[in-house]
Parts: C-alpha cells; structure tokens; sequence
C-alpha cells in the first residue's frame, strides 16, 4: 500500500502496518516491524553533499556496515545497526537516508528477525520522491 508521506515522498508498504504520526515522524507498525520516517529539509546540493557526508562518517566511525547509492535525483545511503533491547534480544535497525533534491526522507527499520533484512531493503528500494519546484 502507498502512503503518501507529503507531496514529494511516498513509501510503499505491504498490507498489515498499521500507522500514526508522532510530532514530525510517521510510525509504521506491525508484528517484528516498526518504521520510522522522518523528512529533512535542505537548501542546496552543497547542504545535501554535507549532510550525506555526516552520515557516512558517522556509520564509519561506529564502524557500521554502509549501504551506498549515489545518484542525482535521489541519493541512498542506508547503515545497519544491532540494538540490544534487552539481555538475549537484539534486534536490527537499517537506518536507511534517501536524499533528494532540497530534502531528505529518513527511514528507520526497526527489525526483529534480522532474516527481514531484503524485504526491508526492497521497502527502502521503493521511497518514491516526485521533486517539487521551489
């Protein structure tokens, strides 16, 4: 199902997650799935090449595995992360960034089972970003 987040990002979910807004991020939930989105708004290329360079160093310094994707129109940079939840449960986030022309879509994967991974990237794969004129 395509949730239209605001007039320049959609994502596309399987059927099953139910959703609601927390201040300025959008929750999706179901059973061993919970998503986080977030937009990020920008002036420029210049802020959009510093903010995907923060991020990249940021996963690197921690020494987390980087997902990368560069493009014009839309730039992918996505990180894995363990998170312990509590003794003997971890779970597994993939913070993935989707950057587009004068804002950026955060979408965070909150994963029980980390066999979920593909289909997560497939969600992230799919962000729609229809640029809007300034």
């Amino acid at each position: 199902m395509l949730y239209q987040i605001n007039p320049e990002w959609a994502i596309n979910l399987p059927e099953g997650f139910r959703y609601h807004s927390e201040g300025s991020h959008l929750v999706f939930w179901r059973r061993g799935w919970t998503i986080i989105t977030t937009i990020y708004a920008y002036t420029n290329e210049k802020k959009r090449q510093v903010l995907i360079a923060n991020l990249r160093a940021k996963a690197q310094a921690n020494q987390l595995e980087v997902i990368e994707e560069p493009g014009h129109e839309i730039y992918r940079l996505g990180y894995l992360q363990p998170e312990a939840i509590k003794p003997g449960h971890t779970r597994l986030a993939l913070h993935a960034f989707t950057a587009g022309l004068h804002s950026c879509l955060q979408t965070s994967l909150y994963l029980d089972r980390p066999s979920d991974l593909k289909a997560a990237l497939k969600i992230w794969q799919a962000v729609d970003f229809t640029p809007q004129e300034l």
